[in-house]
Formats: C-alpha cells, sequence, structure tokens
C-alpha cells in the first residue's frame, strides 16, 4: 500500500467531516472586495455565532482612506434570495 493511500485510509477511518451551509455564498456578485468614496470593503463570511445563531456574512470597511479611490461609488442593492 503506497503512502497516499494509506494517508487516504487514515482520514476516512477517522470520519473526517466537511460542513457547506446552505444558503450561503462566498460573497455577492459584485466580488470580494469594493471601493466606496476612497474605502475598501472586504466581503466576511457568515459564520455560525453563540448559541447556534447563523451571523450572515458582509462587507466590511478595511484599510486607511486611498485618495485615487475617492471617486468610486458602490451602488447598494436587494439581493434577490438574501432576506435577513
Amino acid at each position: 500500500m503506497g503512502l497516499a493511500a494509506l494517508l487516504t485510509a487514515c482520514v476516512v477511518a477517522r470520519g473526517a467531516e466537511i460542513t457547506v451551509e446552505v444558503g450561503d455564498r462566498p460573497y455577492y456578485s459584485g466580488g470580494p472586495t469594493y471601493w466606496d468614496s476612497g474605502y475598501e470593503y472586504v466581503w466576511g463570511p457568515g459564520h455560525w455565532g453563540p448559541h447556534h445563531h447563523w451571523v450572515h456574512g458582509a462587507y466590511t470597511r478595511h484599510g486607511e482612506f486611498v485618495k485615487m479611490h475617492a471617486k468610486e461609488h458602490h451602488h447598494a442593492h436587494w439581493h434577490d434570495d438574501d432576506h435577513h
């Protein structure tokens, strides 16, 4: 038995688990980042919070003001299947 097969057997024997939450998405259609009025906004994915409560993903402002992006504006819009 080769090393790769042995490692695969160990992972299967231990019952590795992968979970994908239904309804979550890595980010909205605009991509993982956008600029608005000189600030960059970065997507933070949804996650399970305290007491098994789902916390929705959201964009948050990161970093300092960048003058070359000062005139860029993100146009917020409702998302068809995203009801908070």
